[in-house]
């Protein structure tokens, strides 16, 4: 009985076909459009805790990035909450039962390629899925990108893909052009790419897909072929997106499998080719179920834990020494908000900051320029707010004896990068301000009078101002050395 209920099939094939393509491509599309309107949500309301979550937070490949920094420091990678984690250990575990059924029935952005890839069937009248030697030696660029990227993050402490990233770039829908250059031209080389190629990023850039790649190889669900009734005919081969060689073997263990389950599916013989896991052989919505129940049982079991989390909680404006810190003021922010956590009037602030009148008070610092029409950085907020705090009433209020005056060299740094963003900024890390500005990483920790065993993975709004110091030192140490004083 159990195995009728996992192997059902129905008598004519073209119907078959139909319904086994209507589930994978019905669960691809809940899928996509989860993440679409998670993303739609997060232009419309923002970030932060008031706002909703981004895309990243359900991205499983984020929780690989912060996985080093999570083990040794027990904290997160801007832009990683806990749900990133979650979804990666998840991807873990369901790859080790499924295989890479995610890549092939979860992942929007391959589902995004794979019907790219069948208006581009419409489009040139014909299949253009290349191979050969060399071909199948391209498709090793994406475990060299992964080891790329998994070095630096975990070297610099910060997400050195996200500028590069096309998923991401999509799921922005069309804002931050600006902020992102590169990652917006890799999605249209993508999606340009995907219309002739199937699969076009799967095949040779995703790190994620090199991930489950490897780890798919021992999962326990696997495509089988009964060589004895098997009319070596090749059409699976033909059918396949990455051209497998089902005819050397009789279990597929090829890292490119992605478990689209295509090849079941145009096979002429019945149960040639089918899909086996602990014994059992599994129908396409057999297989669905599972892979679903799996998943949002560990982000159910998550949540049930108190551990889910998919948006950062109310960051503290104080540092660790309890005074307050203006780096720790965030585009999400609102003007109010700010006035009232720093204790700076609203007017005055308008006013330091050289804000119109005309800007609502509870509009976010990252809103402003758009909404608004002009120019604005939320940098020169954060002065604003720093020099308020320099003056008497400012020190009083972040808890300070005296005020502490800005030196000349801050206020020189400070002018260079009035108008303009800034080159250095709070979140990032000493490794990142080495390799960003190329210097040296020693040398900025000893003229920082930073001990030697200071972790450079740590964001500068963590620890500059327990240690007595400023943004503007840290841009200042940066302009010395560029003008040759050292």
């Amino acid at each position: 009985m159990v195995m009728q209920i996992f192997n059902v099939i129905p008598a004519n094939k073209n119907r078959r076909r139909w319904n086994v393509r209507l589930v994978r491509h019905g669960v691809m599309l809940f899928f996509f459009l989860f993440l679409l309107h998670v993303a739609y949500d997060h232009q419309v309301k923002g970030g932060g805790p008031k706002g909703a979550p981004s895309v990243e937070a359900y991205c499983p490949f984020g929780g690989l990035e912060n996985l080093y920094y999570f083990l040794t420091t027990g904290g997160y990678i801007r832009r990683i909450e806990p749900s990133a984690m979650i979804m990666f250990g998840a991807l873990l575990v369901l790859t080790l039962l499924f295989s890479r059924g995610f890549c092939g029935w979860v992942c929007p952005f391959g589902s995004l390629q794979e019907w790219i890839g069948m208006l581009g069937r419409r489009i040139f009248k014909n299949r253009y899925n290349p191979t050969g030697r060399w071909e199948r030696r391209l498709r090793y660029l994406k475990y060299v990108i992964l080891l790329v990227i998994i070095a630096l993050t975990w070297r610099l402490g910060a997400l050195v893909f996200r500028a590069y990233d096309p998923f991401l770039a999509f799921f922005h829908l069309g804002q931050g052009i600006a902020e992102m250059p590169w990652a917006y031209a890799a999605l249209g080389v993508v999606l340009i790419g995907s219309l002739k190629y199937e699969r076009f990023f799967c095949k040779y850039a995703c790190p994620l897909g090199a991930v489950i790649g490897i780890l798919g190889k021992v999962g326990i669900t696997k495509i089988h072929r009964a060589s004895d009734g098997c009319k070596e005919c090749n059409l699976c081969q033909k059918q396949c997106f990455a051209h497998i060689d089902f005819l050397k073997t009789d279990v597929i263990t090829d890292a490119e499998c992605n478990h689209c389950l295509d090849c079941t599916v145009h096979c002429p013989k019945p149960n040639v080719l089918t899909l086996r896991g602990l014994g059992w052989n599994l129908s396409h919505s057999a297989y669905a179920a599972l892979l679903l129940t799996g998943l949002f049982a560990f982000i159910g079991t998550s949540k049930l834990a108190g551990y889910w989390r998919t948006k950062p909680e109310w960051v503290k404006l104080t540092n660790g020494a309890g005074r307050l810190d203006v780096e720790q003021i965030r585009g999400w922010m609102t003007l109010s908000e700010i006035s009232s956590g720093y204790g700076i009037p609203l007017e005055e602030l308008y006013r330091r900051a050289k804000i119109p009148t005309q800007v609502a008070a509870e509009t976010r610092l990252n809103q402003v320029a758009k909404n608004y029409q002009i120019e604005f950085e939320a940098e020169t907020v954060r002065d604003a707010v720093r020099n308020f705090l320099a003056t008497p009433r400012g020190s009083d209020r972040a808890g300070r004896e005296a005020a502490k005056p800005a030196s000349p060299q801050s206020e020189k740094s400070a002018a260079v990068t009035k108008g303009q963003e800034p080159e250095i900024k709070g979140y990032m890390t000493l490794n990142e301000v080495a390799l960003k500005t190329g210097v040296p990483k020693e040398w900025l920790i000893r003229r920082l009078g930073l001990p030697a065993n200071v972790d450079p993975r740590k964001p500068l709004r963590e620890w500059m101002h327990d240690a007595g110091m400023s943004i503007q030192d840290v841009r200042q140490i940066v302009d010395d050395y560029r003008a040759g004083k050292r």
